[in-house]
């Protein structure tokens, strides 16, 4: 049967209606006519599946990766990139209105300016004969001979591991993860148990020259990769950043944004919020960057962060640039905060992809103002209904840190409504 695409949803599918029920179908844009097949028909919706688009949008693209339409890893190639970056904006909006009832403006995505190898960290994963990427909500490997989303660095060294497995037992080895930073790379080689890795090293290091390979034995069942016993092998152990006038220090364990360039420009929007008076709590600060460079226009500085290692790192970040107008703090935000004698005006919030949570935002209320970076707009949009009648929303904007993805980071700045 053939229907018209008249909006997407969430994930980015096509939504048509068929017989008054809403259908759901992949690779499909808004304003094509499609001739679908119902493949799963429930109460409330359907799932289609396009056999042919009959009449094509102006904003489908070929996509590059042959992989597209067979691995998992991206959703949105058959989009031109302008298609994508006006989707996240108003997917933002849509799930604002659904889940806070808020009719708010939501700013143009910032746009990346190379929505292809812009990745510096990727995992691939490795079973039986297969190496490559997962399909879909599949544990099923894609084989592939590369990715377009990455780095050339980070596509050569899988070329290579491709090669090294070919000739070493595959059951040992379960993924390979890369971080390629300013030339400089750290590979990890997640195992069930203890190999030699010397051979690897040897077909690495004749093709890169500052490379560090970790060996991370992982006995676990499930999707976590990394964990378990981590084991420096050779080379370099750490990736050195220059980046906001501040030189640190990342491992291959420790979190940074896979996307330098938008990080970046997150961050500088970041900073416009923040005045020289002010006093700011961030409140997950992880390894410290964004409040060192907060530091250095803020009049003062604390972070929390809950994880060990990370808050040693942050530690390392002030110390190496001689900041003195930041305090770093190891423990739960919630439980710390009411410890902090500082009189904070703003809070800098960027939680994991749960969101905060009815608990946590029912307990910030007090700040002048609030800065929410968020990687989840749902869990972000839940968050914000709790605390909309006490803050006003002043700008949001959306940051493409993952082009080709739905994915998306969003940046909130809201404003303490004055009491009536």
């Amino acid at each position: 049967m053939q229907t018209k695409i008249f909006d997407y949803g969430m994930n980015g599918e096509g939504v048509a209606k068929v017989d008054g029920k809403v259908v759901l179908i992949d690779n499909s844009l808004v304003d094509e006519v499609v001739d679908i097949e119902i493949e799963k028909d429930n109460e409330n919706f359907a799932i289609g599946k396009a056999k042919k688009i009959v009449e094509p949008s102006q904003n489908r693209a070929t996509p590059p990766c042959p992989y597209f339409y067979e691995c998992g890893g991206c959703q949105l190639q058959h989009m031109t990139y302008a298609e994508q970056l006006k989707f996240k904006s108003l997917n933002i909006k849509k799930t604002l209105k659904k889940i806070s009832n808020l009719d708010v403006d939501v700013n143009p995505t910032v746009a990346c300016s190379t929505p292809f190898h812009y990745r510096n960290k990727m995992s691939f994963s490795v079973k039986d004969k297969a190496c490559g990427l997962l399909k879909n909500n599949s544990k099923e490997i894609v084989n592939i001979s590369h990715c377009p989303l990455t780095t050339s660095n980070i596509n050569k060294v899988f070329e290579i591991f491709k090669n090294y497995i070919s000739t070493n037992p595959k059951k040992v080895i379960k993924n390979l993860v890369v971080r390629d930073i300013e030339n400089q790379i750290l590979v990890g080689v997640v195992t069930s148990k203890h190999i030699d890795l010397k051979d690897f090293h040897s077909m690495l290091s004749s093709n890169f020259e500052k490379i560090g390979i970790y060996e991370i034995i992982n006995t676990r069942n499930d999707s976590v990769v990394l964990s378990g016993q981590v084991n420096h092998v050779v080379g370099i152990k750490e990736i050195e950043i220059h980046n906001f006038g501040l030189t640190y220090s990342v491992d291959l364990m420790g979190f940074h944004q896979t996307n330098l360039e938008i990080q970046n420009k997150l961050y500088e929007k970041v900073l416009e919020y923040i005045s020289p008076n002010s006093v700011v709590l961030n409140g997950f600060s992880g390894q410290g960057l964004l409040s060192a460079i907060i530091a250095q226009k803020a009049k003062h500085v604390i972070g929390i962060e809950i994880n060990k290692s990370s808050h040693m790192s942050a530690e390392k970040l002030k110390t190496d640039n001689k900041i003195i107008n930041l305090k770093n703090i190891c423990g739960d935000f919630f439980k710390e905060i009411g410890k902090i004698k500082l009189n904070a005006d703003t809070l800098i919030l960027d939680p994991t992809k749960k969101g905060c949570g009815k608990q946590v935002m029912s307990e910030i209320i007090g700040f002048e103002n609030i800065i929410y970076i968020s990687c989840n707009p749902i869990a972000l949009c839940k968050d914000l209904n709790i605390i909309k009648n006490e803050y006003k929303i002043e700008e949001i904007t959306p940051f493409d840190m993952f082009p080709n993805t739905t994915s998306v980071e969003t940046l909130v700045k809201l404003k303490r409504r004055k009491i009536k």
